[in-house]
């Protein structure tokens, strides 16, 4: 029997480009599931060759493929979110029963609207000194799980008599979390959302939706015991893929303070899903980075270029929005991902890499790069001799790191690339690049949005 597993990993902040990824390798290796792990936030995005196209959070991104998807219990779930995709996929996606397609872990931490209140309600508070937040509520579970595991809702609880209780428990919480919060001076423009989330945070009437609708998600989802992935999923032959949300960067311990999920990010926690279920199997690691640089919202970008933006951005599906703030490009930043990689473990930690949105470099005709920080990496606490960033052990060392790297200059090099050669020497160019500087094979580049596009080696 073949047991086989493939986890895709951003090696960045997010926004790497995993759910072309993800889709192109689950149909190239017929897998039978995808495993699903980190919050429900994310909007991966997938284009199929047929022309469908979705940005999916909480299903997994070979949905169009018939391919169903496990929510695991490192998944944070909003049972909210999952009513609204749903809806999504069936008038939008064109499939008729997404819950068909779906099971959900029964000790997976659920996400409340009240935790996302209370997570917008805070991004608001930091005025013109942002952390950035996807606003869903996830971090904000997951920070309270970890203090108080009594205080959780579980999604075991959806179905159980007391989900009411918990839910005004939930909300009581926030409550007093937020009461010294909401005094705070606001900017103008936020002070109508502000009093809108309040509104709703002290609204019964919204209690009781907000109820009706988890026993509506608790029917329809297909809510499996915490054993169910090592036999049914695991235990199966063929190849599944775990598509984690998040990326390396935004590591609680390893990113940036404060710009950072509440979550753990890195593959040695997938791994630890293997471990426990005592699977044996193959696991594959590839690592997601886009050509060039991007961020969406604050946080260190050394090669940050706003003049980049109309070169690079064309097509992308990533908005502006005001708790993520402005979605920034730039060169590629070999310092940081010799970073992530370092805090991964290093080179060894991943069988490959998949490189994302080659083509728009294609088509620009030019590949800037960022090899090393021009200014601002002097400092031995936080760089080497050589300019490479350390790795750290306190969130005092992470926040101190990311103002150190807000100073850096980096030093850019375009590379010409002629669009007028073959796939493969492109293919060749891209690989020997991050081959040379990141000491990982190059496994499969992007040279557009669908399956068809992505060349695999």
């Amino acid at each position: 029997m073949t047991h086989k597993v493939y986890v895709v990993t951003d090696l960045g902040v997010g926004d790497g480009g995993k759910g072309g990824v993800v889709h192109r390798v689950a149909t190239m290796q017929r897998a039978h599931t995808i495993i699903k792990r980190g919050g429900a936030q994310g909007s991966h995005g997938v284009r199929t060759s047929r022309g469908e196209t979705f940005a999916f959070s909480q299903w997994g991104c070979a949905t169009f493929e018939g391919i169903p998807t496990h929510l695991s219990n490192q998944m944070v779930v909003s049972p909210e979110g999952l009513l609204n995709e749903a809806d999504a996929l069936r008038y939008d996606g064109g499939i008729y029963d997404p819950f068909s397609m779906l099971s959900v872990d029964e000790e997976a931490l659920c996400a409340t609207p009240f935790d996302g209140i209370a997570s917008r309600i805070k991004e608001l508070a930091l005025g013109d000194t942002p952390r950035g937040t996807v606003g869903s509520g996830v971090g904000q579970a997951y920070r309270r799980y970890r203090v108080d595991p009594s205080s959780a809702i579980l999604v075991r609880d959806l179905r159980g008599s007391e989900l009411r209780d918990k839910l005004a428990f939930n909300r009581l919480l926030v409550q007093n979390e937020l009461q010294y919060i909401i005094e705070y001076e606001y900017d103008p423009e936020d002070r109508a959302t502000l009093a809108e989330e309040v509104r709703l945070l002290y609204d019964d009437g919204f209690l009781d939706y907000v109820v009706e609708r988890f026993e509506q998600a608790a029917q329809l989802a297909r809510i499996v015991p915490h054993d169910y992935l090592a036999g049914a999923i695991l235990g199966q032959e063929g190849v599944a893929v775990v598509e984690t949300s998040h990326g390396v960067l935004s590591d609680r311990e390893v990113g940036f303070h404060p710009h950072t999920s509440a979550l753990r990010t890195l593959p040695r926690f997938t791994q630890g899903i293997f471990d426990e279920c005592g699977y044996d199997g193959q696991v594959v690691n590839l690592g997601i980075t886009r050509a060039y640089g991007i961020r969406h919202g604050a946080g260190p970008m050394p090669t940050d270029d706003p003049n980049m933006a109309e070169q690079l951005l064309p097509g992308s599906h990533k908005d502006e929005n005001r708790y993520q703030g402005r979605v920034r490009v730039g060169a590629l930043d070999l310092v940081l991902l010799r970073y992530a990689l370092a805090a991964c473990g290093g080179a060894a930690a991943y069988d490959g890499l998949a490189i994302t949105w080659f083509d728009q470099l294609v088509e620009n005709g030019s590949w800037p790069v960022c090899h090393r920080y021009r200014q601002g990496a002097e400092d031995l606490e936080f760089f080497t001799p050589d300019g490479d960033i350390r790795l750290g052990g306190s969130q005092e060392h992470q926040a101190a790191l990311a103002q150190a790297l807000q100073a850096c200059e980096p030093e850019v090099v375009s590379a010409p690339i002629d669009d007028s050669v073959s796939m493969d020497e492109l293919y060749a160019l891209c690989a020997r690049t991050f081959e040379e500087a990141l000491e990982v094979p190059v496994r499969m580049v992007s040279f557009g949005p669908t399956e068809e596009h992505k060349l695999c080696k």
